[in-house]
């Protein structure tokens, strides 16, 4: 809000509108986990609501409030983020889940794009999220059923060849996601119990913490760490 008065020139900021739309997320969310049982895919529990920001996973699970517009979409946001986390967790440090069949994901997709809106923000984050995108929809179909899922999935505007293809190729996918150990989902309660074994000084190339990164005493271990939800939705 601006305002000019006798030569005086003032700025103000207001930010009434911020605060409800970070009230409106927060309450969608609470909403949904009393409504569901979402803490077996709560791979890290420290979440931060940043409206106007960007949604990404690592090192604190942010949301912004543009894949916030419904339940369902929160939902597969949230979880979306989660299973960034998940892949960690199931990892080791002188391990990465992915690795072992990021070939075989190459061979049988070698013109995937790698930029937005149908890729994500480059060649590992699009071959990444062909195994995210798809643990992503498998969680949210348990709890709003697999036809809303598909849904949500169908109507994003970004990462469209990826849901597409992990729609399209589902059953090949999850047969390769299960014969590398990326399936079934594990619960968070088992994988947390465990804990990551890396060194969490070392860990995220030493990127910068909030107060909130800093109570989760971990930081996210591989390389491929997830860029920005944004205006490209690509965390």
């Amino acid at each position: 809000m601006a305002r000019s008065d006798l030569g005086d020139f003032r700025i103000d900021v207001d930010l009434d509108h911020a605060r409800r739309e970070g009230e409106r997320v927060r309450d969608m969310l609470d909403a949904l986990r009393r409504r569901h049982d979402l803490a077996r895919y709560e791979y890290t529990t420290i979440v931060r609501i940043v409206p106007g920001g960007d949604t990404f996973a690592q090192p604190v699970l942010t949301l912004g409030n543009r894949f916030a517009d419904s339940e369902d979409s929160l939902l597969s946001t949230y979880l979306h983020e989660q299973m960034h986390w998940y892949l960690w967790y199931l990892g080791t440090p002188e391990r990465d889940m992915v690795a072992p069949f990021m070939d075989e994901l190459v061979r049988r997709y070698p013109d995937a794009p790698t930029a937005p809106p149908d890729g994500a923000l480059g060649y590992d984050a699009t071959y990444l999220h062909l195994v995210v995108n798809w643990l992503e929809v498998a969680a949210t179909s348990e709890f709003i059923g697999r036809e809303r899922a598909v849904a949500v999935a169908r109507a994003q505007r970004s990462y469209r060849w990826i849901y597409r293809t992990v729609l399209k190729d589902w059953d090949l996918l999850g047969e390769l996601y299960e014969r590398h150990d990326v399936v079934p989902i594990q619960s968070a309660a088992i994988l947390r119990k465990e804990g990551p074994k890396a060194d969490k000084r070392a860990l995220n190339g030493g990127a910068r913490k909030t107060p909130a990164a800093a109570e989760q005493t971990l930081s996210p271990r591989s390389r491929r760490r997830p860029p920005a939800r944004g205006g490209t939705r690509a965390g």
